[in-house]
């Protein structure tokens, strides 16, 4: 994958939480029609459902960087979960195969998805879920050689169909139609020349990375956010995708200074135009921090956290 992903990310994935909705009030999987469904995430498709190498694989791999986002692909009651894998976890999952952390959700008119190789679940067994809703985050769990989603559609359960003919028919590319309202944190990689590449390379050296500050994500900013990776624990992969933007991020406000302060100016003089990039969190910049949350409708108080970060980029 290259070049900076269109795709935005959830708020909550930023903050590396999820909030489920509770059931009270809202119908059952048994009692309403599906009426809508989502993409489950965005990335690049690789291994396809019972292709002539793999016979025995029911549904689509769809590969991107740890920590990107999973959605509910319709809406329904989450029937199975499995948590506590690791990459390489000999165990099956609530389905059969060593797919991980993983979620199985039960919709209407006798449909199933299955969600595997989560890097972590952020809904439980039982909970009612709508289409386009956070359940996981991508990851590597189970048997798998690098970040991705294995996606399966049944219907009924253990009756699997293609799950890229069945959301084409329904008006979805699988993997790259935007999920139901997805937005927030982008991933990023070598090939980029842009505001946030700058922007990352500023928060590497503000973090301690020596890097070089061009704008351009060539091989040695791709190595940089490597060594950054390790030294965190995270995924080595060279993608700055939401995991590790979280890893990179800090908590700023007036009176800061350094290179982290400098990534902020340079990516709000990209959204907002006329910062100056200094290194000094002034009162220039406050005032520019406070226009583009009142522009975004965000809380307008000057400070910037995860959700006025992942908002700006």
């Amino acid at each position: 994958m290259s070049g900076l992903t269109v795709s935005r990310r959830t708020v909550f994935t930023a903050l590396g939480v999820g909030v489920g909705l509770g059931a009270i009030g809202l119908p059952t999987a048994a009692s309403a029609a599906v009426a809508a469904w989502s993409n489950p995430t965005r990335g690049t498709l690789t291994s396809g459902y019972k292709i002539p190498s793999r016979p025995g694989h029911l549904g689509w791999d769809i590969a991107n960087s740890q920590g990107t986002p999973v959605y509910a692909t319709a809406a329904g009651t989450v029937r199975d979960i499995r948590t506590g894998s690791y990459p390489g976890d000999p165990t099956s999952g609530p389905l059969g195969g060593r797919t991980g952390n993983s979620v199985h959700i039960d919709h209407a008119d006798s449909y199933f998805s299955y969600y595997g190789h989560l890097h972590r679940v952020l809904v439980s067994k039982g909970q009612w879920v709508l289409a386009g809703q956070l359940i996981g985050l991508m990851g590597t769990t189970g048997n798998s050689t690098g970040p991705h989603l294995h996606f399966e559609i049944h219907r009924p359960r253990l009756t699997s169909t293609d799950p890229r003919v069945f959301l084409a028919n329904r008006g979805i590319s699988l993997g790259s139609t935007a999920p139901m309202g997805s937005t927030g944190w982008p991933s990023v990689s070598q090939g980029t020349t842009s505001w946030v590449a700058r922007t990352i390379q500023y928060l590497l050296r503000g973090r301690g990375v020596s890097t070089v500050v061009d704008g351009y994500f060539g091989p040695g900013t791709a190595s940089s956010v490597r060594t950054f990776q390790s030294g965190r624990g995270l995924y080595v992969d060279g993608v700055v995708g939401p995991i590790t933007w979280t890893a990179l991020i800090l908590p700023l406000q007036q009176g800061n200074s350094g290179d982290t302060v400098r990534g902020l100016q340079t990516a709000l003089s990209a959204r907002v135009g006329n910062v100056v990039v200094d290194g000094s969190f002034g009162a220039q910049t406050a005032t520019a921090v406070r226009s583009f949350q009142s522009s975004q409708g965000l809380a307008v108080d000057g400070l910037v956290g995860p959700v006025t970060w992942s908002t700006l980029i």
